[in-house]
């Protein structure tokens, strides 16, 4: 059902219980073909082959996944997080809706400290008033950062930690910061790691020279996130396992990774799979205001980038400047590079953010009771449409017309 269709019969009194047809459902335990998803008031009420009496939006030839969880996204579609402003995070939650994402992270950038303040306290406003992909909280990332690894983050930004300025950004937020980065070599960083796990605050690392024993030492403390892995961090030999070498080995550790082909060779992604298995990957687009535009050049943050064949490299150093990718594209390009069922792929980009955000009991697997937050896509990972508490957040234009059996 159309939003407005829906808004008309909510205000005559009459919401009625609806589902979606598709040829197959991905269910956390097996594949339904030919099945329904059955839905009211925004939750799953049966996954069923029976059809049900009620109305059924028909996708016949496609499938039903469950919303994809972009948990470190900078922008898209021309607008930055940074930007803090009600207008860029919708356009951002319009256009993640397009590549059938449900729910993000909000993601700043390494800035000056009053930038990121008022970048966190537009989201904290925000939670719960987008029209596409809904606001989980933001991803703090920098500016407690090195430059040895800096990517894209400008140096003269980057502070030391301090428990006051830690406390300043979380009330700015309204509590609803859910990760903040930290290089864990840094002063202070041991020490506020579990302060911030106390607050709720998932702790990652990343643009880092933390040597091995550094960032274990950081784990065990109750850091638990890398940062898009392999990139912003010192890198491993055999006699200097570095970060990334703690980040790959150890087993409490998760890692983010951009699969769009540019950050990490598919031999990382396959080497990435070995080590952590499907349940420690967390997919993510790292999408910067350049994703869905052309070439040209644009701004992340304070620094300008140029985007050419769709990468995106700062001017100042050609470091890359988060990605023009999707987290749709991404799971395209992990399950042809690892050569698995999409079911075994699916888990990256869905439940494994779910279950760190602790929102797993009510989002990320199409199961009874939960939300009905959900893409349908075709064999070539196009999104037809996307789902999120019951109501179309996103619908191919060209399929509109036939969406509603009556």
């Amino acid at each position: 059902m159309f939003p407005e269709i829906r808004a008309s019969k909510e205000r005559r009194g009459w919401y009625l219980m609806e589902a979606i047809f598709a040829d197959t459902i991905y269910t956390p335990n097996r594949r339904i073909h030919s099945g329904y998803v059955v839905y009211e008031n925004g939750l799953i009420k049966d996954l069923t082959n029976e059809k049900p009496d009620c109305q059924i939006h028909d996708f016949s030839g496609f499938a039903v996944i469950p919303g994809l969880i972009d948990i470190h996204i900078h922008g898209i579609s021309g607008k930055d997080t940074m930007d803090a402003t009600p207008e860029a995070l919708q356009e951002i939650s319009l256009s993640l809706a397009r590549h059938g994402v449900t729910s993000f992270l909000p993601t700043t950038l390494t800035d000056d400290f009053e930038k990121v303040k008022a970048a966190v306290r537009e989201i904290g406003r925000q939670i719960g008033n987008t029209a596409g992909a809904e606001i989980i909280g933001s991803y703090v990332e920098g500016p407690y950062i090195t430059p040895e690894h800096r990517g894209a983050h400008p140096v003269k930004y980057m502070r030391e930690i301090t428990m006051e300025e830690l406390d300043e950004l979380i009330k700015a937020s309204q509590n609803t910061i859910k990760i903040l980065t930290l290089a864990p070599e840094k002063t202070m960083a041991i020490e506020v790691i579990p302060y911030l796990k106390d607050k709720g605050i998932l702790v990652s690392m990343g643009h880092t020279n933390a040597d091995y024993e550094t960032a274990n030492l950081a784990i065990e403390y109750g850091a638990n996130i890398s940062v898009h892995t392999f990139n912003g961090m010192r890198g491993f030999s055999h006699r200097d396992p570095g970060s990334l070498g703690a980040f790959l080995t150890n087993d409490k550790n998760f890692c983010e990774l951009i699969a769009d082909l540019e950050h990490v060779h598919p031999a990382g992604i396959t080497l990435l799979y070995k080590t952590k298995g499907a349940d420690k990957i967390l997919l993510i687009s790292d999408s910067m205001v350049a994703a869905d535009l052309p070439d040209g050049e644009y701004k992340l943050g304070s620094q300008s980038v140029r985007v050419r064949e769709g990468i995106a490299r700062t001017l100042e150093t050609g470091s890359l400047a988060g990605s023009t990718t999707n987290l749709m594209m991404c799971i395209k390009n992990t399950k042809e590079v690892l050569g698995l069922p999409l079911e075994c792929i699916l888990p990256m980009a869905t439940i494994n953010q779910a279950k760190l955000l602790g929102i797993g009991e009510e989002t990320g697997t199409i199961e009874i009771g939960k939300k009905l937050n959900v893409a349908v896509i075709d064999k070539a990972f196009n999104v037809r449409a996307t789902f999120v508490n019951g109501k179309v957040v996103f619908m191919e234009e060209k399929r509109k017309w036939a969406i509603i059996e009556l």
